[in-house]
């Protein structure tokens, strides 16, 4: 049996955030019909995305949403990226550090 350990709570906060953003903007820009979230941990990483089968042609400049994300992302050590192409939806691929400081809060590991 696998034994499931909560990530720190920075880490939870911000892939909230972002699947949160992600589904909000799929239900009211994409005309999208279906939506999939992915997570996993994998060598001391989150890995998320979510994908949606919408319009596509998602552009971060025209909102503030997306580029808040990232800030937030980035902010933990990791990475997020938009891919919109037009008529082929939208996803969004995000990566957070399981091991770096700025995910335990600033806390110093023992």
């Amino acid at each position: 049996m696998t034994t499931v350990q909560r990530l720190p709570h920075p880490l939870e906060a911000a892939a909230y955030y972002v699947v949160s953003e992600a589904l909000a903007n799929a239900a009211k820009h994409t005309d999208a019909s279906v939506a999939q979230i992915s997570l996993q941990v994998r060598d001391s990483t989150l890995h998320l995305s979510v994908r949606d089968d919408g319009i596509g042609g998602a552009d971060p400049k025209q909102g503030s949403g997306i580029l808040g994300l990232t800030d937030r992302v980035e902010a933990l050590g990791g990475t997020l990226e938009l891919v919109s192409p037009v008529r082929q939806g939208t996803a969004l691929h995000g990566t957070l550090p399981l091991a770096d400081d700025r995910a335990l809060g600033g806390r110093v590991r023992t």
